[in-house]
C-alpha cells in the first residue's frame, strides 16, 4: 500500500523529469471589451533591445508615435490599428480598409477584429488581410515592473505573396503600451522584447486637434474617440 510519504516522493521524482510547469493566460468571458489608450503626449517607452518610442501627437486623427532609437521613423495609430508609417526602408501610407476609421478603439473577446487593408509603400500598392484577437489575461514581470496584461494579437498575410506577420501582445492599460510583445515579419526569425523603463505624459485638459504628422503630411480619416478604459472581468489574468 502506497503511503502518502511515498506518494509525494513519486511526485517529486515526476516534476523532475517533466520540468517546470508553464502557468497558461487565464481565459476571459465573451463579453470582456479591450479598449485602446487614451494617449497623450511626451509618453514614452523603452524596451530590451533598445527599441524606444514616444507620443509626439495626438488627436482625432490618430497618434503618432516617433521612434527614440532611430529618428526620424514614425507611425501613427487610430486605436489599435496601424495607419501610416516611415522607416528607414519605406513610406507607408493606409488608403483602405474594410472597416470603419474607428474599428480599431477597442478589441471583442467575443470575436476578431478582422478586415482587409490597403496602403502605398514607396509607391506600390500592398493589400493584406489583417485581425485582432483578444486571447486572455496574465500578470507577468518585466524589469519595468509587474503588470496585468490584456493578451492580444495581431495577424496579418499579404493577398499577393506568401508573406505573413503576427504580434503578440502583453498588453498593460497601466502602462498604455505592450510590455512584452513576440513578434514575427516575414522570413524574419521570431523574437521579443520587453519594457525596461516607461514615462507618461500628462493628460490634456481640452479636446485634441488634429494629429500633426512629422516629416510629411500623410492621408488620414477623422474619428471620434471614446476615453480608454478597461472593462471588468476577473482579478486573474
Amino acid at each position: 500500500m502506497m503511503t502518502l510519504r511515498n506518494l509525494v516522493a513519486g511526485l517529486a521524482v515526476c516534476l523532475a523529469m517533466t520540468g517546470p510547469v508553464l502557468a497558461l493566460p487565464a481565459l476571459v468571458p465573451p463579453s470582456t471589451t479591450v479598449h485602446a489608450p487614451d494617449w497623450s503626449v511626451g509618453s514614452e517607452w523603452r524596451y530590451s533591445d533598445g527599441y524606444g518610442l514616444k507620443v509626439s501627437s495626438t488627436g482625432l486623427q490618430g497618434t503618432v508615435f516617433e521612434r527614440l532609437d532611430a529618428p526620424g521613423q514614425w507611425f501613427s495609430r487610430l486605436g489599435f490599428i496601424r495607419k501610416d508609417a516611415a522607416s528607414g526602408t519605406a513610406t507607408r501610407n493606409a488608403i483602405y480598409r474594410t472597416v470603419p476609421d474607428n474599428a480599431g478603439l477597442s478589441l471583442s473577446a467575443a470575436a476578431p477584429l478582422t478586415f482587409q487593408r490597403e496602403y502605398m509603400s514607396n509607391g506600390k500598392l500592398m493589400v493584406h488581410a489583417s485581425s485582432w484577437t483578444v486571447e486572455g489575461r496574465e500578470t507577468i514581470t518585466v524589469p519595468a515592473g509587474t503588470f496585468d496584461c490584456w493578451l492580444i494579437v495581431w495577424r496579418t498575410r499579404s493577398l499577393r505573396s506568401d508573406w505573413t506577420g503576427f504580434e503578440r501582445w502583453w498588453y498593460s492599460p497601466q502602462a498604455q503600451n505592450y510590455v512584452r510583445m513576440e513578434y514575427n515579419y516575414g522570413a524574419e526569425p521570431l523574437s521579443s522584447r520587453v519594457l525596461m523603463r516607461y514615462h507618461l505624459g500628462a493628460a490634456e485638459a481640452a479636446p485634441l486637434a488634429a494629429a500633426a504628422v512629422p516629416a510629411a503630411a500623410v492621408p488620414a480619416v477623422p474619428a471620434a474617440r471614446p476615453p480608454a478604459r478597461i472593462s471588468p472581468a476577473p482579478a486573474v489574468r
